[in-house]
């Protein structure tokens, strides 16, 4: 592991880390106003070609971040449809 992919795991760790709180409130509200749906839909595609630049270069932290904000956005995307 070089320098450069533990650079990009620090700052896909920061970068999760700073969007967690967003998450617990929208789990604990139900609330998710402040994301429209088409906004919630371009981030969810933008992460699926993160996911797929990232494979396509074989960055890992590229790719376990886009998975991770994926599964963020989609919950995000579920609690609006949901309540």
């Amino acid at each position: 592991m070089d320098f450069s992919e533990i650079y990009g795991f620090i700052a896909m760790s920061v970068s999760v880390i700073s969007f967690l709180p967003v998450i617990y409130t929208i789990y604990k509200t139900k609330k998710t106003n402040n994301f429209p749906f088409h906004g919630v839909f371009l981030a969810l595609f933008a992460q699926t070609l993160w996911v797929t630049y990232g494979i396509y270069k074989n960055a890992l932290a590229t790719i376990i971040s886009g998975i991770l904000y994926f599964s963020m956005y989609s919950f995000i995307l579920y609690t609006k449809i949901n309540h």
